[in-house]
């Protein structure tokens, strides 16, 4: 009883720290994101706006950490409860177009949290673009009274081996030159279990990947 009662005080005071850390950070970072937009309407020379968008590119990539490192904090303290409602995943995919994203037409309701289920397949993007060539396919479709989202790339494709590992804490795949803390799959397939859905991963290597998550239909 002791030593799961240390193992509890270990893990509440990690989440603790993260918290406050990933607080007292947060608004220096967002100053200088903003101090740096502020720069670029100023700065002439190609040469120094070279410079100046390696910089915010840097210190975005570092806003995206914080933001993982905070999300993480919340699921493993049990501070985000899920809201289960009739959700259109159509209106998901328009409010998921950006550039390297295309979306086949997805006239469907599921059963789930919009916003939390935006936030699974806003991770699994990231991850299709920084891994899989740059591109990413989302689709939709009704099988055996469930909706089946899957978020298709057209990367180098994931090795059998590696397709339990990759959703673990911290893990980057040999080879991977993509930035970031390794933990975009951790949190989307949290969630996912937080909604009460399942995300599996259909790939080979050299043939690109796709993650299909599994909702209840409305």
């Amino acid at each position: 009883m002791r030593a799961r009662k240390r193992i509890m005080d270990s893990d509440t005071a990690k989440t603790r720290f993260l918290t406050a850390v990933s607080h007292d950070m947060r608004q220096p970072l967002q100053a200088l994101l903003l101090y740096l937009n502020a720069l670029d309407r100023r700065v002439k020379d190609d040469e120094a706006r070279g410079i100046l968008a390696k910089a915010d590119q840097a210190a975005n990539s570092l806003a995206a950490m914080f933001d993982a490192l905070v999300l993480l904090t919340r699921l493993e303290a049990g501070k985000i409860t899920p809201e289960l409602a009739p959700t259109s995943v159509q209106e998901l995919f328009d409010a998921l177009q950006i550039p390297g994203v295309t979306a086949k037409p997805a006239p469907m309701h599921a059963q789930t949290d919009p916003a939390l289920l935006l936030a699974i397949l806003d991770q699994l993007i990231s991850n299709g673009l920084k891994h899989g060539g740059g591109a990413v396919q989302l689709s939709a479709e009704e099988r055996n009274g469930a909706i089946e989202i899957a978020v298709t790339d057209r990367g180098a494709g994931i090795a059998p081996d590696d397709q339990k590992r990759i959703f673990e804490e911290f893990v980057r795949l040999e080879g991977s030159r993509a930035d970031g803390l390794g933990l975009g799959l951790t949190i989307a397939e949290r969630l996912a279990a937080l909604l009460g859905h399942q995300i599996d991963v259909r790939s080979a290597s050299g043939q690109g990947a796709a993650f299909i998550v599994h909702a209840e239909r409305a």
